[in-house]
C-alpha cells in the first residue's frame, strides 16, 4: 500500500483556546491521506465549538464525545480513538501540540515491511510556540532502557504505529491516574527488536511547555498517583529481571524502596503494602534470605504506623480534666 490512511488520534479536554493550533497544523500536512479522531473527555468550554468549525471545513475530522461507560481521564479517550479508527497506522496525538507540515511524510516514508513503529524528535516551546529547543534522539544502549532513564526523551505523539502492531498489545490502561505513557511504552519496547522501529532523530512537531505544568503538583503526595507509579515501577523491575538487566534492576528497586517509606509518611498504608508484597515475590528468589528480612520489617513498620495512628487518635480523643 503505497498512500496508507493514518489514523491520527487527539484526546482533549477543555483546549478551545489552544486545540485549534494543533488542527491547523494537520491541515497543513503534506501527506494528505489522514484521519483526525477527537474524543473529548468532557470539556465545558468552548471546546465542542472550535472542534465543529473543523468537522464542517474538512470531512477527514471527526468529532466524538467519551461514552459516558468508559472511565473518565485521556486513557480512556485515547482507546476509544483507537477503537473507532480505521488507519494501517495510528498516530496519537496531543491537544495543545503542533506538528510540522512533513510530520507524518517522513515518518511513514520510514516504514519498511519489517518496522512496527517509527519515533521521531521534537522542539520544545513555551506557551506561546516561541524559544525552539530541539530535543536530540540517539540511542546509546536499547530502546526500553534508554527511554526508562530518560536518554531518549520522547512522548506519545512521537510516535507513529502500525495498527497490526497495536492489535496484540493491551493499549492505555485505564486505571491508571500517573504516568500512563511510562507504562504503555514499557510494554511496548520490552524486547522489541531492532529491526522493528526507526529513531529519526528529526524534529517533527512542537511540544508545548505550559506556565501551569504540573511541577506543582509533584510536590504533591497524591495517592492515586502515587499507586499508578507503584504498579508501573513494579512492573519494570519484573521486565529487568528477565532482560538480567541490573542497572535497571537497581534503579526501580531503589525507587520502591524510597516509595515504600514515602507511603508510610503519608500514612498511605494501601501502597506501603502493594509494594511491600510485590518487592518480596521478586526479591525472595533472588536472596531469600534478605527477602525474608525484607518481609518481616516492611509488616513490622506497616503495623507500627497502623499503631502509632490509633494511639494519636486515643490520645487526641482523651479527655483530661485540668
Amino acid at each position: 500500500m503505497r498512500n496508507p490512511l493514518i489514523s491520527i488520534i487527539i484526546a482533549t479536554y477543555n483546549r478551545g483556546n489552544l486545540i485549534d493550533k494543533t488542527l491547523d497544523s494537520i491541515l497543513l500536512q503534506t501527506y494528505k491521506n489522514w484521519e483526525c479522531i477527537i474524543v473529548d473527555d468532557g470539556s465545558v468550554d468552548q471546546t465542542e465549538d472550535v472542534i465543529n468549525k473543523y468537522v464542517k471545513k474538512d470531512t477527514r475530522f471527526q468529532y466524538h464525545k467519551r461514552p459516558e461507560e468508559k472511565a473518565k481521564g485521556g486513557n480512556a479517550s485515547r482507546n476509544y480513538g483507537f477503537q473507532l479508527s480505521k488507519g494501517d497506522y495510528v498516530n496519537w496525538f496531543d491537544d495543545d501540540d503542533v506538528m510540522l507540515k512533513d510530520f507524518l511524510k517522513t515518518k511513514i516514508e520510514a516504514f519498511s515491511s519489517k518496522v512496527d513503529l517509527v519515533i521521531a524528535s521534537h522542539y520544545i516551546v513555551d506557551k506561546n510556540l516561541k524559544n525552539k529547543s530541539r530535543v536530540e534522539l540517539k540511542e546509546e544502549s536499547y530502546l526500553l532502557k534508554d527511554y526508562l532513564f530518560w536518554k531518549l526523551k520522547f512522548i506519545t505523539g512521537s510516535v507513529l504505529f502500525r495498527k497490526k502492531y497495536l492489535f496484540s498489545n493491551q493499549l492505555f490502561n485505564e486505571d491508571l491516574t500517573r504516568g500512563q505513557e511510562t507504562e504503555l511504552f514499557s510494554r511496548l519496547f520490552f524486547q522489541l527488536s531492532k529491526d522493528r522501529y526507526k529513531i529519526l532523530n528529526i524534529p517533527l512537531f512542537l511540544y508545548r511547555q505550559h506556565d501551569k505544568t504540573k511541577s506543582s503538583e509533584n510536590l504533591k503526595y497524591i495517592k492515586s498517583y502515587k499507586e499508578s507509579q507503584s504498579y508501573t515501577a513494579v512492573e519494570i523491575l519484573k521486565k529487568s529481571i528477565e532482560l538480567k538487566d541490573n542497572a535497571l534492576f537497581i534503579s526501580y528497586y531503589k525507587y520502591l524502596i524510597n516509595a515504600f517509606f514515602r507511603s508510610l509518611e503519608n500514612n498511605h498504608n494501601t501502597n506501603a503494602r502493594f509494594i511491600s508484597k510485590n518487592l518480596f515475590s521478586i526479591i525472595k528468589g533472588k536472596n531469600k534470605s534478605f527477602g525474608i528480612e525484607f518481609l518481616l520489617i516492611s509488616n513490622f513498620f506497616l503495623f507500627l504506623s497502623k499503631g502509632i495512628y490509633k494511639v494519636e487518635k486515643r490520645w487526641k480523643r482523651q479527655k483530661i480534666n485540668v
